[in-house]
């Protein structure tokens, strides 16, 4: 009976998280419907009021990532001030550097899962891409050539996910320490 009841509690969302940090934890392959109803303690039967097949619940997944790991850094970089390039770097660094609105351990599972799906590689490629012109646009207000601010903006994004891919391991104080040296090195103050 209290399977049934939490059953009858769970939401699509629930689903998405609970696919999330199965995602995040061991990869695609740990992403399925009996290892995540028993996890949640619900019965697999409730995933099909949510979603119609495995590849359903993957594509919301997809779409989960964009939403918690791309609009909140688009938002961001929207909201840089503008004309002090110093101070709208270090805003997008502590953005990163605090992880409070993406999760590089998100993103870093989403690009293994690229690595061996040809349509999450095109996704992915499709946010990068986004992310990228975002960073762009903020060389740009910066007053540098659309060619510079192109590269500037590749070498920044190239970094921080190369920060990701490497799991360098530093403690926020750290990080925080040498961030005026990486603003000054990406803006090129």
């Amino acid at each position: 009976m209290a399977k049934k009841a939490a059953d009858q509690r769970m939401t699509r969302q629930d689903w998405i998280r609970a696919a999330r940090r199965a995602l995040i934890t061991g990869g695609v392959e740990q992403v399925k419907v009996d290892r995540l109803a028993r996890e949640m303690k619900i019965t697999r039967g409730s995933f099909y009021w949510f979603f119609k097949s495995r590849e359903e619940l993957l594509e919301a997944l997809l779409e989960d990532w964009e939403a918690t790991n791309t609009r909140p850094l688009l938002d961001a970089i929207a909201k840089l001030p503008k004309g002090d390039g110093m101070a709208a770097m270090n805003a997008l660094i502590e953005f990163w550097v605090e992880e409070k609105e993406f999760s590089p351990a998100y993103d870093s599972a989403m690009r293994d899962w690229a690595r061996i799906s040809p349509a999450v590689e095109k996704a992915v490629r499709r946010i990068d891409d986004k992310r990228i012109d975002a960073i762009k646009q903020m060389f740009l207000d910066m007053e540098y050539p659309d060619e510079e601010a192109f590269i500037r903006a590749r070498v920044t994004y190239f970094h921080q996910v190369g920060y990701y891919a490497l799991r360098i391991r530093e403690s926020k104080a750290t990080r925080l320490k040498l961030l005026p040296l990486y603003t000054k090195t990406l803006v090129g103050g």
